[in-house]
């Protein structure tokens, strides 16, 4: 796995008040993958549980498989039930690009930590794998991997087309889209806005966590995110590129423009000759 750069800490949010340091670390332990250390976050003005706290693990590489094991799956024991909200806490200095790709025809057993490892064993610069859910929990039938290498983007574009034994079906592979936005003629500002966003809460996030263990009241951190060169590399800014296509409108629109043609030449008046010096018919003059 690619995770020199990684953290060993997770970031946990949607945390109801009774959900405290020990309801965590069983919670964690539970489904097989313990920490070793849970800070819980409460607002510094009030008091009380921010919502969210920070999860340790021996390793990055425990702290990466735990997020795509567990992210998107029942809390146990969490009434009313409630879902891992996992998030990577690392936070680089500098943007960094990454290359996408979209993944489709995924069955319903296939999770982020299995789509991971199906492409992570043949190209290493794999960063990590989402598989999107809907707001009962259920995939969708699709998801987003992420690559640090383009080469390895390209490779696994071509190799990894309708290959078998992810799930129970031949999956599908093709460059992530952006989603389309509403006003094109727009999207050069939003990019910059996109930017300007993701550099300010970068910026402040990394100066809360350089006092992470510093008081254990803290004013609430945003979600970690990474800081993307490209809006279009953002797994939450991509979309199916796969688009619905009518084909009986398409040959409607065929038919009529034919039927076209061949009016066209019958208001021209066209008649074939038998051989070039043919006298031309009256009706075409």
């Amino acid at each position: 796995m690619n995770v020199d750069a990684a953290s060993k800490t997770l970031w946990m949010g949607d945390l109801e008040p009774y959900m405290d340091e020990c309801f965590v670390l069983q919670a964690f332990d539970s489904m097989g993958e313990p920490a070793q250390a849970v800070k819980m976050i409460t607002n510094k003005v009030t008091g009380l549980p921010a919502g969210y706290c920070f999860v340790d693990f021996p390793d990055s590489a425990a702290a990466l498989k735990a997020q795509l094991r567990l992210n998107g799956k029942i809390i146990p024991n969490s009434q009313p039930p409630h879902r891992f909200k996992l998030n990577s806490n690392n936070v680089k200095d500098t943007p960094r690009r990454e290359f996408s790709l979209f993944v489709g025809d995924l069955s319903d057993e296939v999770d982020d930590f299995i789509l991971f490892r199906a492409f992570v064993k043949k190209y290493p610069s794999c960063l990590t794998a989402k598989v999107v859910l809907d707001s009962r929990g259920h995939t969708k039938g699709y998801g987003f991997v992420r690559f640090s290498e383009e080469t390895d983007q390209q490779k696994a574009l071509i190799e990894m087309q309708h290959t078998s034994g992810i799930g129970r079906k031949p999956i599908r592979v093709s460059l992530a889209t952006p989603k389309k936005r509403e006003n094109d003629t727009a999207t050069a500002q939003q990019a910059h806005q996109y930017k300007a966003y993701q550099d300010y809460y970068q910026a402040y996030y990394q100066q809360y966590y350089s006092n992470y263990y510093a008081s254990t009241t803290q004013t609430p951190a945003p979600v970690p995110t990474t800081t993307y060169t490209n809006p279009a590399d953002d797994p939450n800014l991509l979309e199916d590129p796969e688009l619905e296509i009518d084909i009986d409108k398409y040959n409607r629109e065929y038919m009529a423009q034919s039927e076209e043609i061949f009016e066209m030449l019958e208001d021209s008046r066209w008649h074939p000759m038998d051989q070039w010096n043919s006298n031309v018919p009256a009706t075409a003059r």
